[in-house]
């Protein structure tokens, strides 16, 4: 599935306290959350940076069904947790109810909100 919004990312640091906690990522709800909404039609301001916000809103017509097509979302599995340049971005692998599973990653937390969530296009 190819699909996904890339967007500017923002700066999080992670502490020796939160490296324990990441290796269980910290993001898969705030990433089901999104791609729930988006697959009923909507973009989640309260999730979604600016920037994000805008790249979902002109993205929204072709990810919306692709992503109710799949359907239902049976499983959201951590892989890995980088980051770069002082960002941090969480790997999942997400299972549907149709079609096969997809690679997707999130990141760039800035004030409660995400910067990026992207697919990697598996």
């Amino acid at each position: 599935m190819r699909l996904g919004f890339i967007t500017v990312a923002a700066l999080l640091s992670t502490t020796a306290a939160t490296a324990q906690t990441a290796e269980q990522g910290l993001y898969a709800d705030q990433l089901c959350t999104m791609m729930t909404a988006v697959a009923g039609g909507t973009c989640p301001e309260a999730l979604m940076g600016e920037e994000l916000l805008k790249a979902c809103r002109e993205q929204l017509p072709k990810m919306a069904p692709a992503i109710k097509a799949a359907g239902a979302i049976q499983s959201v599995t951590f892989d890995k947790a980088q980051d770069a340049n002082g960002q941090r971005y969480e790997k999942y692998t997400v299972s549907f109810a149709n079609g096969k599973p997809s690679s997707w990653v999130i990141g760039g937390l800035k004030d409660g909100k995400f910067e990026a969530v992207y697919s990697l296009g598996d």
